[in-house]
């Protein structure tokens, strides 16, 4: 039973459990004086509407991590009709997909659930949606979560992984173990035009994104 809606996508349970959606992200509320980024109080109002609709009651299924780094519970939650509610989140353009391992089983649903409210400019990928940058112009900082899309116009392959170089400026990193879920050579996304998103990190004083998955490095037209 979920007592509360924190946000797009986290609750507190009935028995005062936060829980974390696996698999989306949604934008954030404001904290400490900052404002909300846009589409924050819609996915947010979105979840407790569905929510709603039974009452709280919910489904459960945790996650291969049972728990955050914050101590929260990580799972996905269900409709009491099966309903996956972080995918109608995604359907809506009210989250975004998110592949982090070793949660990565329902990347292929997550991923056409993206796709769609993509194709249909929805939410965050409307027209008038800030939140989708080009890579050109983003300014990164460790600990930002970026939606990014731009050229790949640099390949860096190292025994560790491979780097993909957007617009001369941004890197994306691809460790080694992860290169088997690409079906292809992510190389060869070099002169292509992508999207991607996720969490900018500090890497030997380095800022690089980390991509897990081919989901969350879709190819554009």
């Amino acid at each position: 039973m979920v007592r509360h809606v924190i946000d797009g996508d986290t609750v507190v349970l009935a028995d005062g459990r936060h829980l974390r959606l696996v698999g989306i992200d949604a934008m954030e509320l404001g904290h400490a004086g900052a404002s909300d980024q846009p589409y924050s109080q819609e996915a947010r109002r979105r979840l407790s509407e569905l929510l709603a609709q039974s009452d709280g009651r919910v489904g459960m299924e945790i996650g291969n991590e049972a728990y955050d780094v914050h101590g929260r519970m990580l799972a996905y939650l269900y409709s009491p009709s099966g309903a996956d509610l972080g995918q109608a989140l995604l359907v809506e353009g009210l989250a975004v997909l998110i592949a982090e391992p070793p949660d990565v089983e329902r990347l292929t649903c997550y991923g056409a659930a993206e796709r769609s409210a993509r194709s249909r400019r929805l939410g965050i990928w409307s027209v008038e949606s800030p939140l989708v940058q080009h890579a050109a112009d983003a300014a990164p900082a460790a600990g930002v979560f970026l939606i990014l899309e731009g050229k790949v116009t640099d390949v860096q392959r190292r025994r560790a992984g491979l780097g993909l170089i957007l617009e001369g400026r941004i890197k994306l990193w691809i460790d080694r173990r992860d290169l088997a879920r690409f079906g292809a050579d992510p190389a060869g996304l070099l002169g292509h035009k992508v999207l991607t998103r996720g969490w900018v990190r500090d890497y030997k004083g380095s800022l690089e994104i980390g991509i897990h998955a081919p989901q969350a490095l879709p190819p554009l037209p």
